[in-house]
């Protein structure tokens, strides 16, 4: 990230002469020539600022490690991180300075469903393609999808073909449901519904805790009065963390036969949540372990530049919008935003999630998931132990007849 100092800027320019002023602008010019911005929106408040850290991280390794082996199409990658609050209208306004101000041709980073469409409708006006990292609402890449956005995650609908693999032939009938009072949950909680009814199974209880809940105590009690077999959790952030102490006390998770996790059990989550999710399975894009030449190196050089940290499945969905964003350049071998939407749009490549297609006709990346249990770890503490990986093409819905491009 570039950095610069007002006061030095100033002594420079009252030192310099006219004709060193001109050629600065010119070498300045020349550089911006040979680079390609990203901007990459962070949220610094909430459930999901925690999360904030490692996008960065993740970011810098790959804008680092691709500058290294030469770039895209001659230029190098450069980011420009953009924090705001979350809230849509601040998203917009992230958005537009990192466009208008700093030259991002790319947006990527942190929002969530609700703040996504607001992007989305921003993007032609800025001439700018944004590679989303987060959002899950199936709509995104559905009805509502627009040509300038492309989405590296994995959708709702794939979340629910990885469940609907791993449960099959579990047995498990009946379940209740816990989940964030907002678009992402409400989303999540009626697709499980249709999952399991599907399955032949029925459903509990559905309750859902606003965002921000620090108290879980009157829904822990309504769960844990007559739990069903299973429960289904899609609770984010810090809540997560509060939900897992707090159920803990009363042993919740101890009355049912699984516990599966939706984003509940995540590595930034996990050190704080630690022994209260002993058992849960949680779907994930990536861990440590996943197969893979570019898995394992990206593991290694994570742990190698940030002290042994090992990188959670967001930091591995934002390195892959990274280097999506290097082989559309690439394939193009242009920087013109139609020439690289172009070049994106069907693309097909090994990243760290493993072979990805990014479908031309809603512009969704099929990628593989995973289904992994929290287990203590060889060190003594909670870990992911993986139990079965899905293919993308075995879990991603066809194309929404709505989606028109």
């Amino acid at each position: 990230m570039r950095t610069s100092s007002v006061g030095s800027v100033f002594g420079i320019l009252r030192a310099a002469t006219i004709g060193a002023a001109i050629a600065l602008a010119v070498g300045s010019a020349a550089l911006a020539e040979d680079t390609v911005k990203i901007g990459v929106l962070l949220i610094d408040s909430g459930p999901l600022a925690g999360l904030k850290d490692t996008q960065v991280k993740a970011v810098n390794l790959a804008i680092e490690q691709i500058n290294a082996a030469g770039g895209a199409a001659g230029k190098k990658l450069e980011a420009t991180f953009i924090s705001y609050p979350g809230t849509p209208d601040t998203a917009v306004d992230g958005a537009t300075r990192a466009v208008q101000k700093d030259g991002a041709m790319f947006i990527t980073g942190m929002d969530t469903s609700a703040v996504t469409p607001a992007l989305q409708a921003k993007l032609p006006t800025l001439k700018a393609i944004m590679l989303e990292v987060m959002a899950n609402a199936d709509g995104l890449t559905g009805k509502n999808c627009t040509p300038n956005y492309f989405r590296v995650n994995a959708n709702d609908s794939m979340i629910m073909g990885t469940f609907r693999e791993f449960l099959k032939d579990l047995g498990i009938k009946k379940w209740d449901i816990i989940a964030v009072d907002y678009a992402a949950g409400r989303d999540s909680a009626d697709k499980f519904k249709a999952l399991v009814t599907s399955q032949g199974g029925t459903i509990g209880k559905t309750l859902f805790s606003p965002n921000g809940t620090p108290d879980f105590g009157a829904k822990i009690s309504e769960l844990g009065a007559d739990p069903a077999e299973g429960l289904f959790v899609t609770i984010f952030g810090s809540d997560a963390i509060n939900l897992a102490k707090q159920q803990h006390q009363f042993g919740l998770f101890k009355k049912y036969k699984m516990v599966l996790g939706n984003s509940f059990v995540i590595p930034q989550t996990l050190p704080a949540q630690g022994e209260t999710v002993l058992g849960v399975y949680q779907n994930i894009g990536f861990v440590a372990g996943f197969p893979g030449a570019q898995a394992e190196a990206f593991v290694k050089a994570y742990k190698e530049k940030y002290n042994g940290e090992l990188p959670p499945y967001t930091s591995a969905d934002q390195y892959a919008a990274i280097q999506l964003i290097a082989a559309g350049l690439q394939k193009a071998n242009s920087t013109d935003i139609n020439a690289v939407r172009a070049a994106l749009s069907g693309l097909k490549t090994e990243t760290v999630l493993g072979d990805v297609e990014i479908r031309a006709g809603d512009h969704q990346t099929a990628r593989r998931m995973a289904i992994s249990q929290i287990v203590m770890g060889p060190e003594g503490k909670p870990t992911y132990q993986i139990k079965k990986i899905e293919p993308g093409a075995d879990i991603i819905a066809p194309v929404d007849p709505a989606c028109k491009m």
